[in-house]
């Protein structure tokens, strides 16, 4: 018989409302910034934009067909199970291959790291849903306002970190961006030529700044929605 984490004794119950609530706040960033690279990674919108802004078309000879096709491809890469994209999807080949070996030898890098970030998003909701039903339930009469303010330290707490990434970014995006590669792969893989090639062609560091600028305005928004939120919550619950 599983006891009700209410009738636990007080030590016990305000170790899991302390762990839960630990849990609820790591969890809440966690979940907004993945959320935001899982817009930014499925969206086909925001790489034709790109691709426009950036005119990838006119540097890699592309037409814009193509260049959805393009878009398309990589979306599907990062949803389809592990192996090498020229496996897993059809690339516009009218000009020949589209990526050389060493290109697609980083793509597979790149599609786990994707997947990690896929599944860290999937482990924050849950852990979100979990820790957020264990507070309310530990000790039922002071379980709302509880989760209030562990949504308040939560949203804060992306706000801040999106925050110092935002303004280190502002500062000197490229070496930041160089420093992320080390720490992600431990390879050489992504050291790519622009002369030559078609996937940086694709995605130059301005594509990578502006991703990184749309995932922090909204990681920070919707940070500061949910810290807003908390706060006049708990004035009411007082």
């Amino acid at each position: 018989m599983i006891e009700d984490p209410a009738s636990a004794p007080p030590l016990i119950s305000n170790a899991l409302r302390a762990a839960a609530t630990l849990a609820f706040v790591i969890a809440l960033p966690t979940f907004l910034i993945t959320s935001g690279v899982r817009q930014i990674a499925l969206g086909q919108g925001f790489y034709l934009d790109e691709f426009a802004k950036y005119r990838v078309g006119v540097v890699t000879g592309l037409s814009q067909p193509e260049l959805q096709q393009v878009a398309q491809a990589f979306i599907q890469y990062f949803l389809a199970p592990p192996q090498r994209m020229d496996e897993a999807v059809a690339l516009p080949s009218s000009r020949g291959p589209l990526f050389n070996q060493r290109e697609l030898a980083h793509m597979v890098d790149v599609q786990i790291l994707m997947h990690r970030v896929f599944d860290a998003w999937t482990l924050s909701l849950i852990v979100l849903l979990a820790s957020g039903l264990l507070i309310l339930v530990v000790h039922p009469a002071s379980g709302g306002p509880a989760l209030v303010r562990a949504g308040a330290i939560g949203g804060a707490l992306a706000i801040v970190i999106i925050g110092a990434a935002a303004l280190a970014s502002l500062v000197n995006f490229s070496a930041l961006f160089s420093q992320f590669h080390f720490l992600s792969f431990s390879n050489d893989l992504w050291m790519l030529d622009p002369r030559t090639d078609r996937l940086i062609q694709l995605f130059p560091l301005g594509f990578f700044f502006d991703a990184a600028l749309r995932i922090a305005v909204q990681t920070v928004a919707l940070g500061a929605v949910v810290f807003a939120v908390s706060m006049a919550g708990l004035r009411l619950m007082r």
